[in-house]
Formats: structure tokens, sequence, C-alpha cells
């Protein structure tokens, strides 16, 4: 099968389709990004197994959203289970935390404890049946009209497989000389006009955003820092900061911000490399980041969040969550069962 990718920007009708009949360029750097034009996908942490690619736009079109009777998320879900709609976590909709998963948190909440560490985060990953026959694009349809505040993402290389993303985070945009980027963090469940963050969220997203205002000074000026405020994702809410500026470098800039604090840790080289040691998994394309580069003269780069990687008739799910000094485990199992079902909704 040839590369293909599909994206439809937050709150827009549309989506765009990109597709190429030559196998996808792999990059050897971010710093090889330039001005090339496509679309790109990048692992958590680049290796020859998972590079960085880009699929070049040799046909690029774009689409309606297609109406579609689904569970939108001002609709009410009918399997909505007790804890979405008691929008608390610890009563009684979980499966049982995994031994491979206390013995996972174990080990990062140590090393955060004993200030090794400000932040660390963790994932898990879940196989499961898609609950009907639905090809990659349906899903992806359906994503779209599930989730009109995120950025969804479809894609396909040989190199990597099949991927669909709905995602909440930016990781960088670019429009003519307007750049932009945000500060993730915090999870709970939403819950119109409730936002009382705990101090662990709080100081969670405030790592992030400092990281990010550290990381942005050599590369932007005139930076205008808007928020933090509560974001809705599906059926979570999150903490964010924007920060609008202009820019250069676009491929040093990248280097330097990815992997953020919101999916890696902190001190962040460090963290990334007891990630790959100790987490009991491969994360490949989650907690990366994809998007069009420089298509029509716009770029649109979201962190791969929310995914999974398309299986035959199963799915495999990908989620993360911030281990703090005051994490618990069954907190953080019930965070990532929650951003697990986001994307999960899709295959119902």
């Amino acid at each position: 099968m040839k590369p293909y990718a599909f994206y439809r920007l937050p709150y827009k009708e549309k989506y765009t389709s990109i597709t190429s009949e030559q196998d996808a360029e792999i990059l050897n750097s971010y710093k090889e990004i330039g001005e090339k034009v496509g679309f790109i996908i990048s692992p958590f942490s680049p290796s020859p197994k998972c590079p960085v690619l880009l699929i070049h736009p040799e046909n690029v079109s774009e689409y309606p959203v297609p109406a579609e009777d689904g569970a939108q998320e001002h609709k009410t879900d009918k399997k909505k289970n007790t804890c979405e709609e008691n929008h608390e976590w610890e009563k009684g909709c979980s499966e049982t935390v995994s031994e491979s998963y206390q013995r996972s948190f174990s080990a990062f909440h140590a090393h955060v404890a004993d200030n090794t560490f400000r932040k660390l985060v963790l994932s898990r990953i879940k196989d499961v049946d898609i609950f009907s026959e639905r090809n990659a694009k349906e899903l992806f349809l359906r994503a779209c009209k599930t989730f009109p505040r995120l950025m969804v993402m479809l894609f396909h290389t040989e190199q990597s497989g099949t991927w669909l993303i709905a995602s909440p985070e930016i990781l960088i945009e670019r429009t003519e000389d307007s750049w932009h980027t945000v500060a993730l963090a915090g999870t709970m469940p939403y819950r119109e006009g409730y936002a009382e963050w705990s101090s662990k969220n709080k100081e969670e997203q405030h790592i992030v955003e400092e990281y990010i205002s550290q990381t942005l000074a050599p590369f932007a000026k005139n930076v205008i820092k808007d928020g933090p405020v509560t974001m809705r994702a599906g059926n979570l809410a999150h903490l964010r900061t924007d920060f609008r500026f202009q820019g250069k470098d676009l491929g040093a800039l990248i280097s330097s911000l990815h992997p953020t604090p919101a999916v890696c840790g902190l001190p962040k080289r460090e963290a990334l490399n007891f990630i790959i040691k100790n987490e009991p998994h491969d994360r490949e394309y989650y907690s990366g980041f994809a998007g069009p580069l420089n298509i029509s003269g716009n770029t649109h780069l979201f962190v791969s969040l929310r995914c999974c990687k398309i299986l035959g008739r199963k799915i495999r799910l990908y989620a993360g969550g911030g281990i703090m000094p005051d994490s618990t485990c069954e907190s953080e199992w019930l965070e990532t069962e929650q951003k697990m079902k986001t994307i999960s909704r899709c295959g119902e």
C-alpha cells in the first residue's frame, strides 16, 4: 500500500487527503526539515526501526466531512459508564491494575520521589477488538465527527504502519509569520463549569509551561503567553497555556522542543533514556508528532496523543500519565484508562 495521510484541523468542517506514489522519505534529523513540504511523522524517539518520515504531497485534496449519526462530544454516549456519569475515576469503572503496570509505576515513582527526576511520563498499551467492521478511513471520519475540538489524523506508511490520532496538543503551528505552541498538561474528567485542579495537576502544567518558555527563548521574539486555562478534549479536560510568537529555524526549534515534559519528563535527556530503558514496550509513533508541513504555506504539527495503531481487526491503544511525587498507581492507571476511551470510542 502506498503512503497516505488524512487530517482534519480542529473545528474545521473539511479534511485534507495527501497521497503519494513514492515511498515515504526517511529524515535523519529534525534539522533536515527546513523548507521541506509534505506530511511529517515522527516517533517518540527516532531509531532505525521507527524513523522520522515525510510523505510527499503528490496529490492533495480537500473534502467535506460527511454527516454521520454518531456520538459527538456534546451527545450522550449510550455506553456511558459509572465513571463518566460521575466524573470520578475512582468509582469502579476500570480493569484491575495490571502487575506489569504496578512494577513500572513503582520504578518510575521511586526515581521521582528521590528527586532524580522532577517528572516522568509512564505509558501503557492495550490491544482491543474493533467492535464493528470499519476500515481505517471510516474510523478517521468517525473521529472527525466525534471530536470536533481535536486534530484528527490518519496516516499509513510501510515503515510506520497505520495510525489514528485525535490529539489536543499543538507542538508547532506556523502560518506566515505567526507561530504557535502550547504547554498542555494536567488531566481530569471534563465537567461543564468545573475546573478545580489539584496541586499535582497544576505543578505538572507549570513544569511544561516553564520548559516551553525556556526552550523558545533562542528561537522566538515578541512572545505572547496566554493561560493557563481549562481545555476540553473529548471526555477529558487539560490545563493549557498558549504561546504565540515570531520564530525562526523550524527544524532546530523542533529538535529542542521534542519531546516536551508533557510526554517525557525532566531533565529531558535523562528522562528520555530512562523511559526507553524501563518502559516494557516500544512507544513507536505514540507521543511523537505528526502533521502537514508547509502545505499551502502552513504547518500544523500536533503531538501524537489519544492514538492507536490499527492492526487488522484489532487496535493497539496507547496512553500515558505524568508521574509526580504525590502520584498514586491507581489514579495514574485510571487516567490512562480514560485517555484510551477517547480513541477507542471510534471503534465501537
